[in-house]
């Protein structure tokens, strides 16, 4: 699947302790109607159990100048990755201030994938910034050309 090209996102949501997140590019569309988006997260996760927990989450789309907001989403302790990150809350979730766009959901459903949970979400807001999308293919940040 590395072949495919795919946005980087991170998946935001609020804890008890605090906001938190995860990298993906396992984020599609999956509805228009209802509006409905779909993202696949490790069952591990601590996110994913913290996403349940909450309820609601963001999917923040990278801009191309992201890469290191998506290694620090990917690599540091789950507590520790909003440190330095500007960011609001809408609809109870942190959204990323930089982002070129961002969907805050409400959990619609999960269902067992294998190793990887999927998560659906009934989406309540989008916002868009400016800028082109981070992408990645081969396992390697890309932008568009």
């Amino acid at each position: 699947m590395g072949e495919l090209a795919a946005g980087v996102t991170v998946l935001t949501t609020a804890s008890p302790r605090g906001p938190v997140g995860m990298t993906t590019s396992a984020v599609t569309s999956l509805s228009l109607d209802p509006l409905l988006v779909l993202a696949c997260l490790a069952n591990q996760s601590g996110t994913l159990a913290l996403i349940r927990a909450h309820g609601a989450f963001a999917v923040n789309i990278l801009g191309a100048t992201m890469d290191h907001t998506s290694q620090v989403f990917a690599e540091k302790p789950l507590m520790e990755r909003f440190a330095g990150v500007a960011h609001h809350y809408q609809d109870t979730v942190p959204v990323l201030d930089e982002a070129v766009a961002s969907l805050t959901c409400a959990v619609h459903a999960t269902h067992p994938g294998g190793d990887h949970t999927i998560l659906i979400g009934s989406v309540t807001t989008a916002g868009h910034g400016s800028g082109e999308p981070l992408l990645r293919h081969r396992g390697t940040y890309r932008r568009l050309a």
